[in-house]
């Protein structure tokens, strides 16, 4: 790793040393004490990795959004049945093929 302010570079062995390695590296070179200085690591992933996370990233919120689309929709279909259409919460269980523990759930 590179200190370009400092025009130095170091060594760790693995990504969770980047840290104290880099702080060691700047505490020596300016004769300071390790508890005074502050680094920022910046890690550059490779691009192939950074857009595959940055997709999945994507693609997870939009299963988040799709779920909650979905909880409110199974909401309103069971309070339909039970609310509207005056099903009883055992036969919408049945209907819907969920317990009525869930039906009950989604009714209240």
């Amino acid at each position: 790793m590179s200190v370009d302010e400092l025009q130095a570079v170091t060594q760790a062995r693995s990504v969770r040393e980047i840290d104290d390695m880099a702080t060691g590296l700047v505490s020596a070179l300016l004769d300071v004490e390790p508890h005074d200085v502050e680094v920022h690591v910046d890690v550059q992933l490779p691009a192939e990795v950074a857009e595959a996370w940055r997709e999945a990233g994507r693609l997870r919120e939009q299963a988040d959004e799709a779920s909650r689309q979905a909880a409110e929709l199974s909401r309103r279909a069971v309070r339909s049945l039970v609310s509207e259409q005056r099903v009883t919460q055992v036969d919408a269980a049945a209907l819907l093929g969920i317990s009525q523990q869930r039906v009950h759930q989604l009714a209240h």
